[in-house]
């Protein structure tokens, strides 16, 4: 089964786990498995973006746009992939497109622009220090108005939807609800609690970069982090829905973080809710969940991530009413939805929900 296909074939179980009023998706999920799929355009493109408000654009930021047939859609899905990943999360390079959200994405109508965040992959690496998540906000508002503007390809698209993953979510928070300038917000892997022995976690299983074989030669400065090696399987996956070798794949392309991205994360986490840059989002917003999440999910008392109306319930304290916010929760699926046998179902659900509140 292609990657195309599988949204037919898990269409209705992914409606069905849908937290809210998800059964008029149904028929919205479908089309993205039609056959005979106009080829899929991809161009790359490197943006000046700031990291500092009103700071000079004096960084660059790599993004693949891709979208299907001989014109641009009127939206973009802008896709900030997490911690010690880049673009290659959202368009892994196993599977013939079973796990690439930018196919599924593409397939439905969407044009996609899958970036490398600043400090990784093909985006500019300034010193550590200088990169936390409001620097990467700061980055993706940049990245925001050139999608509108036409600086990406020369086409200025009419609507944004930003789509974040873990810490790339985070940032999607900060982005949005600072600068107000995306139509929607998709956010996985990511929720306002985590588990407690994170902080405990990171010390045994993240380590500078440059101790790293894959990065020993990169001259990246010690707050450059990433994971040693053999952790990532039980830091990002559940056993049920984990493929060996999209696990040793991910470990073979993994990519860094740094210090600062990850302490403004537990930073953050331990705010009161009256702190929380996502009550500031003014924008539909659909977060999606991993059940067995080890980072947001585990330890975590809460709320229970094996229902979404429990993920609900707690996470509605943190988005406005204008935010109409919608949970889902995938079951037996780890941190990594995109990159779990599970894949089909969340794309489908992340799909259903955009076609419901941004036409493509």
């Amino acid at each position: 089964m292609n990657g195309r296909m599988r949204l037919l074939a898990t269409g209705g179980l992914a409606v069905a786990l849908l937290a809210g009023g998800g059964t008029a998706l149904g028929a919205q999920v479908g089309p993205t498995g039609a056959v005979g799929l106009s080829a899929l355009n991809c161009s790359d493109h490197t943006l000046a973006v700031a990291i500092t408000d009103l700071g000079p654009a004096d960084q660059t930021m790599w993004g693949q746009l891709c979208y299907r047939g001989s014109q641009e859609p009127a939206t973009v899905q802008l896709l900030v992939h997490g911690a010690s990943y880049n673009h290659l999360y959202w368009n892994f390079p196993y599977g013939n497109g079973y796990y690439s959200y930018v196919d599924a994405a593409t397939a439905a109508g969407y044009a996609t622009f899958d970036i490398d965040r600043i400090g990784d992959g093909n985006s500019s690496h300034p010193p550590s220090a200088d990169v936390d998540l409001t620097s990467g906000a700061i980055a993706l508002h940049d990245a925001v108005t050139a999608l509108r503007t036409g600086a990406v390809d020369g086409h200025a698209f009419q609507h944004v939807i930003m789509v974040g993953h873990s810490l790339g979510s985070v940032e999607a928070w900060i982005e949005a609800g600072t600068y107000h300038d995306v139509n929607a917000v998709i956010i996985t892997g990511a929720l306002h609690a985590i588990n407690p022995n994170l902080p405990e976690l990171a010390a045994s299983d993240v380590y500078p970069a440059v101790d790293d074989p894959k990065f020993a030669s990169s001259g990246l400065d010690d707050g450059y982090i990433t994971t040693v090696p053999g952790t990532r399987e039980a830091l990002f996956y559940d056993p049920a829905t984990a493929d060996p070798a999209v696990v040793a794949l991910d470990e073979a392309t993994k990519d860094t973080s740094t210090v600062g991205e990850l302490d403004g994360l537990l930073v953050l986490e331990s705010e009161p809710v009256s702190e929380q840059p996502s009550t500031e989002i003014s924008v539909p917003v659909f977060v999606i969940v991993g059940a067995d999440d080890n980072i947001f999910c585990t330890g975590v008392t809460a709320y229970n991530c094996a229902s979404a109306a429990s993920v609900q319930s707690f996470e509605s304290q943190y988005y406005s009413p204008a935010a109409h916010l919608k949970v889902a929760v995938v079951p037996d699926t780890g941190h990594d939805l995109a990159l779990s046998t599970t894949a089909p179902i969340t794309d489908a659900l992340m799909i259903g929900w955009s076609l419901s509140v941004v036409a493509s």
